[in-house]
């Protein structure tokens, strides 16, 4: 499933005009210096992308459940000669980082999470308190392959969760045709604390 075509094709997918991934990170508002954990990072489309927009003070972790996946991703980072990524294997149940991040960034995985409120409890302790959890999902769209085999998630259940989990909604993004797009802070933190982040 996750051989260099597939992966090659995840890329090609992300970068297409219709998924829009420029008006994406342009609403991440990605600052030099920040740090990243691109979570499902697949065959690491974006975190490429975010690499370049933290620039060489910033750092990006490219976390992926597939080895394969992230030996992909090592070998485009060396032909772009890219220095602040650096690969992390996932585990089912959660990750391990060194640091605290600024930014998480979810695109077409919350559907595969088997407890999705354990999870963002255990990766909430490595965001900082003004930090942000951005998470894309497809929608339900009936005749479709994500519709037919529950590649969707209800804004309900996302909002349900991440409130469960201790974030709320902190931008609400409606550009994507087929995708819903949520920017999370942690509760207790309030909105005006992050225009300046």
């Amino acid at each position: 499933m996750f051989s260099e075509f597939r992966l090659k094709m995840l890329n090609r997918e992300a970068s297409s005009t219709k998924n829009k991934s420029s008006t994406i990170i342009e609403h991440l508002n990605l600052k030099n210096g920040m740090v990243v954990a691109d979570i499902g990072s697949g065959g690491g489309y974006f975190a490429c992308k975010f690499a370049k927009k933290v620039g060489k003070e910033g750092q990006v972790y490219a976390i992926d459940v597939n080895q394969k996946s992230l030996d992909y991703i090592v070998r485009n980072l060396e032909k772009e000669r890219i220095n602040n990524v650096k690969t992390i294997l996932a585990q089912p149940q959660g990750i391990d980082l060194p640091e605290k991040v600024d930014l998480f960034f979810l695109r077409n995985v919350f559907h595969h999470l088997f407890e999705p409120v354990k999870y963002f409890k255990s990766i909430g302790k490595f965001l900082e308190d003004k930090g942000k959890i951005a998470i894309i999902d497809y929608q339900k769209k009936k005749f479709s392959f994500t519709g037919l085999f529950g590649h969707y998630t209800p804004i309900n259940i996302l909002l349900d969760v991440l409130d469960s989990a201790g974030f709320y909604p902190l931008e609400k993004e409606d550009f994507l045709q087929d995708q819903l797009f949520v920017i999370f802070a942690k509760k207790g933190i309030k909105k005006n604390a992050h225009k300046n982040n």
